[in-house]
């Protein structure tokens, strides 16, 4: 690969790093005020709860933004690959498991309004921020 090709490659490796991290921020704020603002009704019926959930401006955000982010996740690891970059490739990887354990944790929490499952989705969130935070950082020129 030539060098402006292999440039233009890492730069938009770092691109959507940085992407990646502003989704997240922006995931953490729509999850806190769906957590303060957003009362579920009172059923264990996970179809009713998935309807509520959807009609729910900031759980419903809180919901496209993390498709989003997995979508994302998996193209970045797709890219990074690709490049042949190792340290895209092991921070890619790594956010998305963690994405990958914090969109199981949310399906999870919808359906069962279980609090333990809004933990495993804010530690996976963390494990996926570290991951591409590690990324930009690694990656720096």
């Amino acid at each position: 690969m030539n060098t402006a090709l292999q440039n233009s490659t890492q730069n938009g490796l770092r691109t959507q790093g940085i992407f990646m991290v502003a989704l997240l921020v922006l995931q953490y704020i729509l999850g806190m005020v769906a957590n303060m603002f957003v009362a579920f009704p009172d059923t264990n019926q996970p179809g009713q709860l998935w309807q509520f959930a959807r009609t729910q401006f900031p759980t419903l955000a809180h919901i496209l933004i993390g498709t989003l982010l997995l979508l994302g996740a998996v193209i970045f690891v797709i890219r990074a690959a690709r490049a042949h970059n190792g340290g895209w490739i092991a921070s890619s990887v790594f956010g998305l498991i963690g994405i990958l354990g914090a969109y199981w944790g949310g399906v999870t929490f919808v359906s069962t309004q279980d609090d333990a499952y809004s933990m495993v989705m804010a530690l996976a969130f963390i494990a996926a921020f570290i991951a591409y935070g590690w990324g930009l950082f690694a990656t720096r020129k």
